[in-house]
């Protein structure tokens, strides 16, 4: 794990109040040279269904706005974010209608950013939440940015929900399966930056057996990916990076 992400990843164990999840989120923007970054809980799940919890770097008089006239009710990041696990571009999003272009048009006088990643977040009991970055920028500059710290922003997301789920006492206690030997040096070798073919390399497999081993870890860490794998893992000291 290079040094930026290493830090990151670190910083989010400080989290310990919105005050302190607001300090992050200016890390996360200043080390990737971003406009903004927000972590927004819908529902922290369970008994705390419905609660909020989060912090944006947006300026507050865009997220009055954006309240005041409901435009989280059409908003399509929110909605496809609620649909689906998998991180997604706001340009692959449809925003056509009158609506949603005077929602562009007011978030662009905000400076909002007009190029968007965010990665959905989902837990076991009904946990809901949304990590999200964006930046003004063209569509080239933003595909060469994206490249290089999605998987970072994968990671650093699943860090940041764990904190706050535990912060908030939204976490309740789960038994984790103890992985095998194999299984956590499949892990920590993709958590270190390493791809599928480099890790099926390293440890002389082929990369069909290196999915199977990522599965199972997946699996018995519960996570919905396998970045979600990984910062479990990490959390609960199963690997170190």
């Amino acid at each position: 794990m290079h040094e930026r992400l290493q830090s990151l990843v670190e910083g989010t164990a400080r989290i310990d109040s919105q005050a302190g999840l607001m300090r992050f989120l200016k890390q996360v923007r200043r080390a990737y040279d971003l406009d903004n970054a927000i972590y927004y809980a819908l529902s922290l799940g369970g008994e705390k269904a419905g609660e909020e919890f989060g912090a944006m770097t947006y300026p507050m008089a865009w997220h009055e706005r954006y309240e005041d006239v409901r435009y989280r009710d059409c908003d399509p990041v929110v909605i496809a974010s609620t649909t689906t696990f998998a991180p997604f571009d706001w340009q692959t999003l449809d925003w056509t209608g009158r609506p949603l272009r005077r929602m562009l048009a007011e978030a662009k006088e905000f400076r909002v950013g007009n190029q968007g990643y965010s990665i959905p977040l989902h837990g076991p009991q009904g946990q809901f939440a949304m990590f999200s970055v964006s930046k003004q920028c063209s569509p080239e500059q933003w595909a060469a940015l994206i490249a290089e710290m999605a998987g970072d922003m994968l990671l650093v997301a699943h860090h940041v929900h764990r904190q706050v789920l535990d912060l908030t006492g939204a976490e309740q206690a789960r038994m984790v399966k103890p992985l095998s030997p194999r299984e956590k040096e499949a892990l920590t070798l993709i958590a270190a930056g390493r791809s599928r073919g480099q890790v099926a390399d390293q440890l002389e497999i082929s990369e069909s057996t290196l999915r199977v081993y990522l599965d199972s870890a997946r699996h018995k860490l519960g996570g919905l990916n396998t970045f979600h794998a990984i910062a479990i893992a990490m959390k609960n000291r199963a690997i170190h990076v």
